[in-house]
């Protein structure tokens, strides 16, 4: 749980920051987007950020490899970006968008719709999840050997 809780921390850091600077560089280039929609983004940041930790806590509480942890949720993102990009290219493959974590990071355009609940829900019950998978992942593992 503290690792999940540092994750969330770390992830809430780096998006109040994004916030900021995204705060002093609209305000450099003349205004045109809104705090609240500057926040909308930065907020699907910070759900999108926890979530993909969760993905690197699950893999290295299930299998105890910190190689594994980094390099399957690197490919987990690499692969969500790039199937949220071409799956709506393609009538057929256009429901795959669901399944990457970008679609609800930046699918309904938070810097001009503002915040989406049902976004933040899913991103929220994904980092819950995976938080759970990693508990029973790490309980399931022998620690003393």
């Amino acid at each position: 749980m503290a690792k999940a809780g540092a994750v969330a921390a770390g992830a809430l850091i780096i998006a109040l920051g994004t916030w900021l600077g995204l705060i002093a560089g609209v305000a450099v280039a003349g205004g045109g987007i809104g705090l609240g929609h500057l926040g909308a983004l930065s907020l699907h940041l910070a759900f999108f950020g926890v979530a993909t930790g969760m993905v690197a806590l699950a893999l290295g509480a299930g299998t105890a490899r910190r190689a594994v942890a980094t390099g399957g949720a690197a490919a987990f993102a690499v692969l969500g970006f790039l199937i949220n990009g071409f799956a709506p290219l393609v009538d057929a493959m256009a429901w795959l968008k669901f399944v990457s974590l970008f679609h609800y990071y930046a699918g309904h355009d938070p810097l001009k719709s503002g915040v989406d609940v049902g976004d933040l829900a899913v991103l929220g019950l994904v980092a819950l999840a995976l938080t759970a998978g990693a508990i029973v992942g790490l309980r399931r593992r022998d620690l003393r050997a």
